[in-house]
């Protein structure tokens, strides 16, 4: 059975496989998998409800395996990357479903180094995890084993956010971020304060199932509203987890991550710090993007979406600059994955440093319009195994030629079958889009 998608395990937290039995036999293969030295396994989680009980059941299996677990409580997920890659544990866990609603969850896997795991370990810890359940394997009684509070650790990752930029620097100015009652809710508000920002904070009000519920990364548009209320000098939205972040300019204009990889790739550029000169962008950065790195000389390398895979083409083409237009943006030079708070500083450093505002360094991108539908399926058939969809992408690849695109995938978290398309008339990509779902959509029944 495929337990990994685009981004650890991820599904209804009520359902099999985040019952506590198979949840404790995941915690329990990690563990006897792990080949790294250290103390034991890190463990963050965001705000939904069904996070403490899903860590209690990764704690007894992983215990059962020998090993120990230091709690973190709630914590964004770049924290645990970042903590791992400064101390010395064997392994770490977020236990977390991103932007989804509170009913979902999910269980992020990280390596010592605070990377995020490769497909071939994902794929042997999966085998593993198989053969357990199939021969209905008992999992071993828990040793006696000593575990952690992680409370005074968390303090080394606000310590690493107040770093990366100089202090004060947000003296007089005034700052929207929407928490999305998730893992950012009490960081993101110190770190920022602590900085002279004078803050409107949104959504940090976390119940368990209020995260990411009408805000957030998915929702900016309360942000805008109360940046241009408060004529504010900017704001931003995190998703539930704090690894992605979306933009509002001070204009109340909405800027995803295509807009703050293009002003990042051009400033690192101006700074002779652009590592080979190479942006590493995703399968759906926008072609304005595009067009925009290429007037300015800038090599873009792009990946399939998901920051692991970012991260895996930074390594592989030696650059230091990375991310999706969802928000997930790589600082190779600070951390190995995408962190949300990281990123708004990266930003607010930028404008502050060059005495602008969002609105103005952003103008030299013009995106195309895009479409993006995402489509409820039963079943993720190949899309290459639907012939009349092919046909119909074959024929609207043909029409846009060089001047848009279509890209048809299944999402890797969700039953979703993903539309986008690009192109110089909206009007006419919406009905492209369309008619592709719907073909799609009917074909996947027939085949049912």
């Amino acid at each position: 059975m495929k337990f990994f998608g685009t981004d650890g395990i991820r599904g209804n937290a009520g359902q099999f496989p985040f019952d506590n039995n198979t949840v404790s036999f995941l915690g329990y293969v990690l563990a006897k998998n792990i080949k790294s030295k250290g103390k034991g396994v890190l463990i963050g989680r965001d705000t939904r409800e069904s996070g403490l009980r899903i860590f209690k059941a990764l704690r007894k299996g992983i215990n059962s395996a020998g090993v120990s677990v230091t709690d973190l409580g709630v914590v964004p997920t770049p924290a645990v990357s970042y903590l791992l890659k400064n101390n010395s544990y064997q392994a770490g866990i977020v236990i977390s479903a991103s932007h989804n609603p509170y009913y979902d969850n999910g269980i992020k896997f990280f390596n010592s180094k605070g990377m995020k795991l490769s497909d071939a370990v994902e794929n042997k810890l999966e085998y593993e995890i198989n053969k357990f359940l199939n021969e209905k394997r008992k999992l071993p009684q828990p040793k006696k084993i000593k575990n952690f509070a992680g409370k005074n650790i968390i303090k080394q990752y606000n310590k690493f956010l107040l770093s990366a930029v100089p202090a004060d620097m947000l003296k007089g100015k005034k700052i929207v971020v929407d928490c999305a009652n998730g893992a950012s809710h009490k960081i993101a508000a110190d770190v920022l304060k602590k900085l002279k920002a004078e803050l409107i904070v949104l959504n940090d009000k976390p119940t368990g199932r209020n995260i990411n519920l009408q805000c957030g990364a998915l929702h900016p548009q309360k942000v805008s509203e109360v940046v241009k209320s408060k004529k504010a000098f900017c704001g931003f939205a995190y998703d539930g987890d704090a690894d992605r972040i979306i933009f509002v300019d001070d204009k109340g204009v909405i800027r995803d991550g295509d807009y703050f990889l293009a002003v990042a790739a051009k400033y690192l550029k101006e700074k002779k710090q652009l590592k080979n000169n190479t942006l590493v962008v995703t399968v759906m950065a926008n072609i304005g993007l595009l067009k925009a790195m290429e007037e300015l000389g800038i090599t873009t390398v792009a990946a399939k979406v998901g920051d692991r895979y970012v991260y895996e083409n930074l390594i592989k083409h030696n650059a230091v600059l990375g991310g999706e237009q969802s928000g997930h943006i790589i600082f190779k030079k600070f951390l190995d994955t995408g962190d949300g708070i990281l990123s708004s500083l990266q930003m607010l450093k930028i404008l502050v440093e060059k005495n602008t505002t969002l609105s103005e360094i952003s103008s030299f991108v013009k995106k195309y319009p895009q479409i993006l539908i995402n489509e409820k399926v039963d079943k993720k058939i190949p899309v290459e195994s639907l012939p009349k969809t092919s046909a119909l992408i074959k024929q609207i690849e043909k029409k846009l030629g060089d001047n848009g695109r279509i890209l048809v995938r299944y999402s890797g978290t969700e039953n979703l079958l993903r539309i986008m398309i690009e192109g110089q008339n909206k009007i006419e990509i919406t009905n492209m889009a369309k008619s592709v779902s719907e073909c799609a959509k009917k074909e996947i029944k027939d085949n049912l």
